[in-house]
């Protein structure tokens, strides 16, 4: 009798054992919530600034400090497929801190430049990036093969959220961000971090107004031959933006880390301003190219992360 009692304790034990284990190994895979509570947070749908939007009607994300009045914005432009559902709290959390307002901006995200711009499509049209990049930026042209309409831009979302903004929300002065002649943003108030797709956007933005500063995640890899892996025509164009206001990042062992190497020497962006990561992956992730998002999600990245920011004020 004993010893069956003795064998069942050690059972009990050893399940008891295995339970907290397996509950530990859990816990320690959960990351913290990122606290936003010390700032003001809005959602504006697309379609509330701008009634012409009837697609993609995700809401624009706003963060901000109403205690800082005169500092800049930094516009956050999502990879394919994202959305303003999910964005990378840590990374806007840090440039909520170095003193910028946040606007995680809701637009077409898909498809993305690489599901077009590729194989028959792109022999025909050796352009076709830059003509699907001004057309998800600016609304201004003809690109047939993605449904995006002028209302549905990067540039005329943000500039209509802008509007309503200066209308509806009184804490704070956003009419500053603002040309009063031309209602066009004001670029030198604004900076632009993205990530992949996003990131591409930011760079091709760059060649086209001067912006406050340019952050690039790993920014998108656009071909003028996709089977050659050349890339597009439109990275040699000269920037508007000061190149000491570009910054980007790539890491090593990411596919296309070779074309993105590549991209920021054909961009002029100094070399003290880009970013080969190589720092181990911060979770195992499924996929044929799992470092293709730490720069923007991984942590241990964030002194590079406030040397690209720099100050918001």
């Amino acid at each position: 009798m004993k010893k069956k009692t003795s064998l069942s304790t050690i059972i009990t034990f050893i399940l008891l054992f295995m339970v907290s284990s397996s509950v530990t190994l859990t816990a320690q895979k959960v990351s913290p919530a990122i606290d936003f509570s010390g700032y003001k947070m809005l959602k504006v749908k697309p379609s509330e600034a701008d009634p012409s939007v009837k697609k993609w009607d995700s809401a624009h994300v706003v963060y901000y400090d109403s205690a800082i009045k005169n500092n800049k914005v930094l516009l956050w432009l999502t990879g394919t497929n994202g959305s303003t559902d999910h964005f990378p709290q840590a990374f806007l959390k840090t440039a909520l801190d170095q003193g910028y307002k946040v606007i995680a901006l809701s637009f077409f995200s898909k498809p993305g430049v690489s599901q077009i711009c590729k194989d028959d499509y792109l022999s025909k049209n050796v352009n076709c990036a830059a003509e699907f990049r001004r057309k998800r930026i600016y609304g201004d042209n003809v690109f047939l093969p993605i449904p995006d309409q002028y209302q549905d831009a990067i540039i005329p979302r943000l500039t209509k959220l802008l509007q309503y903004l200066s209308k509806n929300d009184k804490e704070d002065v956003w009419s500053q961000y603002l040309n009063q002649g031309t209602g066009k943003p004001v670029w030198s108030k604004i900076a632009i971090a993205g990530q992949s797709q996003g990131g591409g956007m930011a760079e091709f933005i760059a060649q086209h107004e001067s912006v406050a500063r340019i952050i690039s995640f790993s920014g998108g890899w656009d071909y003028s031959d996709s089977e050659k892996k050349k890339i597009a025509g439109w990275y040699s164009q000269k920037l508007m933006t000061s190149p000491q206001n570009v910054f980007a990042t790539y890491h090593v062992k990411e596919a296309a880390a070779a074309q993105l190497e590549e991209i920021c020497k054909t961009l002029h962006i100094p070399s003290e301003n880009v970013f080969a990561l190589d720092e181990p992956l911060k979770m195992q992730k499924k996929g044929p190219n799992p470092y293709h998002v730490e720069g923007v999600s991984n942590t241990v990245y964030k002194p590079i992360w406030i040397k690209m920011l720099g100050s918001g004020r």
